[in-house]
């Protein structure tokens, strides 16, 4: 009967200290975070500055999906999209307001990007180049190549 107990307490503390005892509690998500943006010229020294665009209406959807991201959002500063894991192109058709343009996004994927024992390794990627048209988008430009699970913003879209 000693034994039996023995085994037992010994099986109990054994199985007890394989819980799990820690979650991934990091963000998992990587989204490419682009702000919006308006250029003005002062007229008297004829030198561009920039001030945040607030668009009132986005539509987004991925060029070869079926789902919208954005559907008709209002008063909108800033969008996350996700880029394609598998492929080194992601492309976008956006609605500004009743302005459509195409966003095309090169980057190169990164899947050994580590987290924590936890959380494991996502795919992250690094902007290698960046197209539009322009009936509604000036120019775009990249300010931070990484994107990861940081919350920071990637490229900025302007808008004369």
């Amino acid at each position: 009967m000693k034994l039996f107990r023995n085994i037992y307490l010994f099986a109990l503390f054994f199985l007890s200290a394989c819980t799990q005892t820690e979650n991934c509690t990091q963000e998992k998500n990587v989204l490419m975070q682009v702000g919006f943006y308006k250029k003005t010229m002062d007229s008297t020294t004829k030198i561009y500055s920039k001030s945040a665009l607030t668009i009132d209406s986005i539509w987004v959807m991925g060029l070869g999906t079926d789902s919208l991201l954005y559907n008709k959002e209002t008063s909108i500063k800033s969008i996350n999209i996700p880029l394609k894991k598998t492929i080194e192109q992601t492309d976008y058709i956006v609605r500004f307001n009743n302005t459509t343009d195409t966003i095309s996004i090169f980057h190169t994927n990164n899947d050994r990007y580590y987290l924590s024992l936890e959380c494991g390794c996502v795919v992250a990627h690094s902007i290698d180049e960046i197209g539009s048209t322009g009936h509604f988008i000036d120019s775009v430009s990249i300010i931070n190549r990484d994107i990861n699970t940081t919350n920071a913003e990637n490229i900025q879209i302007y808008h004369f």
